[in-house]
């Protein structure tokens, strides 16, 4: 990281930090107020013109995520659908970060962290909301040993076909 970089990554910690140390601002605002930071760095150093910006788009869209999952937690429908909404909106940050990376050679990567966090939220929705799903204790045991099976039938087949 050059200095240029590291300068304002220090500065705009330090003025955030301050701010919520006078309690100037709420934790969710200081969480926007950080994310923007790291937005406004990431478009001052040329934003899709370099590769490696893509840290400052990295901070910014998860902790802009986590902020708003926190503030939407306030509404009823979304607190009764329980913890599968963080890992969406976590999943959908990977998409933003989609953007920066399909400019570049390697541009599909946030696909995959993407992908499963809306898969296992939209998961976890379902399991928290459903009835049928809730009284299936024995699921606890099941899903694990298939995922042992299933992971031995991968690690055997991969030895197989050298």
């Amino acid at each position: 990281m050059n200095k240029l970089k590291l300068g304002i990554l220090l500065i705009t910690i330090g003025v955030f930090m301050l701010l919520n140390t006078f309690s100037l601002v709420s934790d969710n605002i200081f969480l926007y107020l950080l994310s923007l930071g790291f937005l406004i760095t990431y478009i001052m150093l040329g934003a899709r013109e370099h590769f490696r910006n893509i840290g400052f788009l990295i901070s910014a869209s998860i902790l802009a995520s986590i902020a708003l999952s926190s503030d939407l937690q306030r509404f009823d429908f979304i607190n009764n659908l329980g913890g599968g909404v963080f890992f969406i909106l976590l999943g959908l940050a990977f998409l933003i970060i989609l953007f920066h990376s399909s400019a570049f050679e390697n541009w599909d990567w946030p696909l995959y962290p993407a992908g499963a966090l809306i898969f296992f939220g939209t998961l976890v929705i379902f399991l928290d909301n459903s009835q049928f799903m809730q009284n299936l204790n024995y699921l606890n045991y099941i899903i694990p040993i298939i995922l042992i099976i299933l992971g031995g039938l991968f690690i055997y087949f991969r030895g197989n076909n050298r």
